[in-house]
């Protein structure tokens, strides 16, 4: 955001979004949206035009996206960790334990 004045030459530029690891959140917020419901660099460079709001290039846009699979990946093992260990808890290794499983990829 940027502050002018008119009566003057003051301005004071300033960003109104938190940085996570060097990228601001609402970039990775919105990359992370369009890649769950499927879409790509080009919907978003399409959807910013249509509501006149500048987006990172196509390297940025990449960039941000190895960011979000690389944590999605870590998220994904921890709960998978988690729920091993559970059901090992729960089972004594003399009997087949029975439990669901189900599949979850982030659009790619």
């Amino acid at each position: 955001m940027i502050l002018k004045c008119k009566n003057c030459k003051f301005f004071n530029s300033f960003c109104t979004y938190m940085k996570v690891n060097k990228m601001y959140n609402i970039n990775l917020s919105f990359v992370f949206g369009l890649r769950t419901i499927g879409m790509e660099h080009s919907a978003a460079r399409k959807l910013c035009s249509a509501i006149n709001v500048n987006f990172p290039s196509k390297t940025a846009f990449r960039c941000l996206e190895k960011k979000l699979e690389h944590v999605s990946n870590k998220v994904a093992c921890k709960i998978m960790n988690e729920t091993a260990a559970e059901v090992h808890k729960k089972n004594n290794f003399d009997e087949v334990i029975q439990c669901g499983v189900s599949r979850w990829t982030l659009a790619t």
